[in-house]
């Protein structure tokens, strides 16, 4: 799985559902051989859908300068 200066996963509470990967505008997460990864080469702009969904609680978003979000987006 891709590390995220965005997105963090609370250890092994992810339930593999989907949500995030049906909910994420942006494409940043995809379910592969039963597991739910971020993908390589995403770009989170912190919108909290993947949180917002999460039946389980298994994601959170770190709050970032807007300028970060910016930079990573181009």
């Amino acid at each position: 799985m891709t590390e995220s200066p965005f997105i963090i996963r609370r250890g092994g509470a992810c339930c593999n559902c989907g949500a995030c990967v049906r909910r994420c505008a942006r494409g940043n997460f995809a379910a592969r051989d039963g597991e739910v990864a971020i993908v390589d080469g995403y770009v989170c702009t912190g919108c909290g859908d993947c949180v917002k969904w999460c039946p389980v609680r298994a994601l959170s978003v770190k709050p970032v300068h807007p300028a970060a979000i910016r930079r990573l987006a181009r």
